[in-house]
């Protein structure tokens, strides 16, 4: 790709590609369920090409980066999560409505996911019918084959439009898209992919995707795949310069290759029936795909009101702990759905007499805390939001010299000419105001986005109201509300943890069962990474002090310590030739503490004494009663290990967070999590080296009995 092609499609919008509505109907309606697998979103979401191409930019950000890993799709919604694909189906749809599409364009839109599919599914069945390792990669390839002209679609719908429509071959429309955009779909494409820095000849295949078979000899098998997965989904390629590429590259006879074009064309017109869509196909062979429809555009419409202003919105009450991270969710599901990404939120202060800077987006908030503006009529436009109830401007008060110097105050702190003042009222409560500055907008656009303005603001005021509470205990009923979920979420951590335990120590015995099994060995490993992730997000919350959270029962430690032992010798003993030497003292009685705690402790040791025995070696867990200790009586735990022992630079800080001696997939918590446990049950840990080489911990829980 020259310089001149990359200066083109630097002028160009590459954001917000439009979307097949009823992909995206199906994605939002699907988000909403409670029952919905990954799997179900990412068949959705493999059927759109804007769609695809966002989810995978993104999943390869550095905040996730998950492509280079593994070239399963599916990973990458699972590490997005449910919320962030939502997200992106809301917006991507308040997009679409927002868009200058009408049944031409749709016309056109049609025809690119018409060919993008069918590229796609070719694709995907000539990788595993030549055995090439990552099918999803290959589909993938071709879904985004035309991703350019989706990108030519957005920015000048109506004359692409009318260079899709005429049916070129693909030899003479880069020609024309040349002198239209001065470059090419495939360069924009291959330009886009490269951008998101994947270790995959992804890009290159986007690339060459035109060239003739006799040049990609040598190329790597996914440049091949795509190239002819490509030209077996244009109907205007020669048949039998198709079949002769095909012998070429694959060694494929026709007969294979027709089969494969009447397996694909199933597949393409099975997932049209699915969302709705009508393929017509004509006389000559010319196929026409409408997707922008009067009913799909109205189902949107409505989807839009109901699922990303009042389901979509993440403003439901007593949500977020903290108010100013409450305030800044407003602005952000702000610029989400309407693309305002400059604001200003304002509070009514207790007395109903002025709205104050509390919150702001892309703005200092040390300047908006300057702000106390009066509600009083004709002051301003703040003040008049508040106080007609309706959304004021948008204006531009640095050219209309108004009254109000806060307009214009208001319009340079936001840089930018127009500002827009969308009140929030819940009820007869007056909740504040948020000003918006605003870029020059297609009127069009604007007017759509004033019919969903105020019943955005209606929602965000209730959600406000409610959780803010606004009266003079409104700190107060923060505060409770934040040590209330703080004593949840504690005592939800502890539960977490032991299913978390087990469900890891199972893997390991599928893992030596299947280790002769590559595929499943992987498929395993993943899920014991993504299990052992969940667990460490927990346990690094247990610094949040509470002492009320922990629920004391009576409990046998004995028992306790029996059905452990009996999970780890089905998998860290066997798998790890270790052998236990388990002691119990059988007078120990049932003492008031909380299991789910203990059981936490004993589990963080034992793993940790393993882990230091890479070889095998002995481990002993032993309990005592009538332990004597300043005048007061505790039962003792102990677990033992012959392992090579703890370094005397370490033991000075074991119970301290510290950078892990194994490896990088040790957050160096285990020890610090087992101390704040023990502190939590009033006991104490101690730790010291064996005689005979290794290392002991010692426990010492207070010795009290459940009938005192």
């Amino acid at each position: 790709m020259n310089d001149a092609s990359r200066a083109s499609i630097e002028k160009l919008n590459l954001g917000r590609l439009p979307s097949v509505p009823q992909v995206l109907l199906r994605l939002i309606e699907a988000c909403h369920q409670v029952d919905v697998s990954f799997d179900d979103l990412a068949e959705i979401i493999q059927q759109d090409v804007g769609l695809t191409a966002k989810i995978t930019a993104v999943g390869n950000s550095p905040a996730y980066a998950q492509w280079n890993e593994s070239k399963d799709f599916n990973r990458l919604l699972v590490v997005l999560g449910l919320d962030n694909i939502k997200t992106i189906a809301i917006n991507a749809a308040v997009h679409q409505f927002f868009s200058r599409f009408d049944v031409k364009t749709g016309s056109s839109l049609g025809s690119i996911w018409y060919k993008s599919l069918w590229c796609a599914h070719a694709a995907k069945s000539l990788a595993i019918l030549t055995s090439y390792e990552f099918p999803d990669e290959a589909y993938l390839a071709g879904l985004l084959h035309k991703l350019g002209q989706l990108v030519f679609l957005n920015n000048q719908p109506e004359a692409y439009s009318e260079l899709l429509l005429k049916e070129h071959s693909d030899l003479i429309l880069t020609e024309l898209e040349k002198e239209l955009f001065g470059v090419a779909y495939h360069e924009v494409s291959a330009l886009m992919v490269q951008e998101w820095d994947i270790e995959s000849f992804l890009s290159d295949a986007l690339l060459y995707q035109n060239e003739p078979a006799e040049r990609l000899l040598e190329a790597p098998r996914l440049v091949r795949l795509t190239n002819f997965a490509h030209k077996l989904s244009d109907p205007s390629i020669d048949i039998e310069t198709l079949y002769a590429e095909a012998d070429l590259l694959f060694g494929l006879t026709p007969s294979v290759v027709e089969t494969l074009r009447k397996d694909i064309a199933q597949q393409v017109q099975k997932a049209a029936d699915g969302l709705g869509i009508r393929i017509d196909k004509g006389e000559s062979g010319k196929v026409d795909v409408q997707v922008e429809t009067e009913s799909a555009r109205l189902e949107l419409a409505k989807r839009v009101r109901e699922f990303a202003l009042l389901g979509g919105v993440n403003l439901e009450p007593g949500s977020e702990a903290n108010l100013q991270e409450f305030l800044q969710s407003v602005l952000a599901e702000l610029n989400i759905l309407f693309e305002m990404d400059r604001s200003i939120l304002f509070l009514v202060d207790a007395e109903n007499k002025h709205l104050n800077g509390v919150a702001a987006r892309s703005v200092n908030n040390s300047r908006i805390a300057e702000f106390k503006i009066p509600i009083a009529a004709g002051r301003s436009l703040v003040a008049q939001a508040i106080l007609d109830a309706t959304v004021q401007g948008p204006v531009k008060p640095l050219d209309s010299n108004p009254a109000s110097l806060l307009d214009q105050q208001l319009a340079r702190t936001l840089d930018r000419e127009s500002i827009l003042c969308i009140p929030l009222i819940a009820g007869a409560n007056r909740i504040g105001v948020i000003v918006v500055g605003l870029r020059e907008a297609n009127p069009e656009n604007l007017q759509q986005m004033m019919e969903f303005l105020p019943l955005f603001a209606a929602t965000a005021a209730q959600s406000l109201h409610a959780s803010r509470a606004i009266d003079q205990n409104t700190e107060e009923k923060l505060e409770n509300a934040r040590q209330w979920h703080r004593r949840e979420a504690r005592s939800i951590i502890h539960e977490i943890n032991n299913p978390l335990g087990i469900i890891n120590n199972y893997l390991h015995v599928l893992s030596a069962k299947f280790k002769d099994d590559a595929s499943i060995a992987d498929h395993l490993k993943i899920i014991k990474e993504e299990i052992q992730r969940v667990g460490d997000i927990a346990l690094r919350m247990h610094d949040i002090s509470d002492p009320h959270h922990i629920a004391s029962f009576s409990v046998d430690i004995n028992e306790v310590i029996s059905d452990l032992t009996e999970i780890f010798q089905a998998s860290y003993f066997k798998t790890h030739n270790v052998v236990e030497h388990v002691e119990l003292d059988r007078k120990l009685p049932a003492v008031v503490v909380s299991r789910a705690s203990l059981k936490q402790v004993i589990t963080n040791l034992v793993k940790n004494a393993v882990e230091a025995m890479p070889d095998g070696g002995d481990l002993w867990i032993q309990t005592r009663d009538h332990i004597n200790i300043g005048g007061r009586e505790f039962v003792e735990l102990s677990i033992a290990d012959n392992g090579p022992g703890i370094p005397p630079e370490t033991m000075g800080k074991l119970f301290n967070p510290l950078e892990s001696t194994k490896g990088s997939s040790h957050s160096g918590l285990g020890l610090t999590i087992v101390k704040n446990l023990i502190d939590e049950l009033k006991g104490s840990i101690s730790c010291r080296g064996r005689s005979g080489g290794g290392t002991e911990f010692l426990i010492h829980l207070p010795r009290r009995l459940g009938d005192e």
